[in-house]
C-alpha cells in the first residue's frame, strides 16, 4: 500500500527517493547503465 507507517516515514521516504533520483539523473549515461543494472540484480535476487 503505502511506503511507511506514518507520515513522517512516508516523508522521508519521499525525500530520499527524490534525492536518489536527483543523483542518479546527474550520473554519466554509462555510470546510469551500471547502477541501474546493479539495481536490478538486486530486485531480480528477491
Amino acid at each position: 500500500r503505502y511506503a511507511g507507517k506514518n507520515f513522517t516515514d512516508r516523508q522521508r521516504i519521499k525525500r530520499k527517493a527524490e534525492n536518489w533520483g536527483r543523483r542518479y539523473r546527474a550520473l554519466p549515461p554509462g555510470e546510469r547503465l551500471a547502477v541501474l543494472s546493479a539495481l536490478m540484480a538486486v530486485e531480480a535476487d528477491e
